[in-house]
């Protein structure tokens, strides 16, 4: 009888999580809204073009950028960035995708020291995996994305209990209600931020200029920025290097065209980046890229120089503004539409 009453318990608080903890997710992170709105995300199976990556691409670009440079219907470009997007999420969209995508042509990825070394970002993607990210199948049976989510067996019963009891994925966003006050008087504009991300879902498959409302946030030359230091960037992720090899050799077995973009961070990020030599690891594993044959075309565009003294192109340190993308998205098509033309290198 005992176990029959927690089993009924058990199986009650489930059913009541579920049917209520949508209501919770207004609360919580910029982030997390993001991820939640993009678990249903719609995908044509006739698309041509698949973008991935970061927030960089999700501030950045604009799908009808890319449908213009590949002169394709703006339908047939999948765009599926994510922020806080890390390789392994890459390979794990790759795997699940690109089969299903019969008419698939060209890769569009962004690659930065964000996504090449071991920092905040990376564990901010495991647990944001665990609370939004589904479950599939090949999280298990490929061993570079067991490695990343479930290296241990408490990894995988997280994320079975997190499935049971979603409450549980949101504690750490939403208990911080409770007691941090920085987060208590932040609580409209996330509500705000929710509305914005799910009509940017709706508009443009999830396309969105970071932290923007309605105003289009922007950087100052003399906004100072104290805590900045991206010494830890500079270090290399070995699993991050394996994801990325791992995902180049998926795609070049679909044989798809890839393209690399390197997006500009603010001038303040830049010249930190530069200074602590930031960006050794990405340099290196694309110079392995150029020793290294395979039967499909890949392309990198390098823009990280493009906005050096351009402060008003960006929302902030990482993210343009809605002016920085509309300048990006000028400077892809000058880039793009004519590869003979293009100052930036082309493998």
């Amino acid at each position: 009888m005992k176990l029959r009453f927690l089993v009924l318990l058990f199986f009650g608080i489930s059913l009541f999580m579920h049917c209520t903890w949508e209501y919770l997710v207004p609360y919580c992170d910029t982030t997390s809204i993001y991820w939640f709105f993009a678990k249903d995300r719609k995908w044509n199976p006739k698309a041509k073009i698949l973008v991935l990556g970061d927030s960089q691409i999700v501030s950045g670009i604009l799908p009808e950028t890319i449908a213009e440079i590949e002169s394709v219907n703006l339908d047939e470009v999948l765009f599926l960035p994510r922020p806080s997007q890390q390789p392994e999420g890459i390979l794990s969209d790759t795997l699940s995708l690109t089969n299903a995508l019969p008419n698939l042509r060209k890769v569009y990825v962004n690659i930065s020291p964000l996504n090449t070394s071991k920092n905040s970002i990376t564990d901010a993607h495991k647990q944001l995996y665990y609370s939004f990210g589904d479950f599939e199948l090949h999280h298990i049976t490929e061993p570079l994305l067991r490695k990343a989510y479930f290296s241990n067996l408490a990894d995988l019963s997280w994320k079975f209990v997190i499935n049971l009891f979603p409450y549980f994925g949101l504690s750490s966003n939403t208990n911080r209600i409770f007691y941090d006050p920085i987060v208590k008087e932040d609580l409209t504009r996330r509500r705000l931020e929710f509305d914005a991300i799910q009509k940017s879902m709706r508009l443009t498959s999830g396309a969105w200029i970071w932290k923007s409302i309605s105003e289009d946030p922007t950087l100052k030359e003399g906004d100072k920025f104290p805590n900045l230091d991206t010494t830890i960037l500079s270090g290399k992720r070995e699993l991050s290097i394996q994801l990325w090899v791992k995902t180049l050799q998926e795609w070049n077995k679909q044989k798809l065209v890839v393209v690399i973009l390197r997006i500009p961070f603010s001038p303040q990020m830049e010249m930190d980046l530069k200074e602590k030599n930031a960006y050794g690891v990405t340099d290196s594993f694309i110079e392995w890229m150029e020793r290294t044959q395979f039967q499909n075309r890949r392309f990198v565009y390098d823009f990280r120089s493009s906005f050096l003294k351009d402060y008003g192109y960006f929302a902030d340190l990482t993210h343009l503004n809605q002016k920085g993308r509309d300048a990006f998205g000028n400077l892809l098509k000058k880039n793009l539409l004519d590869h003979t033309n293009s100052s930036a290198k082309g493998m």
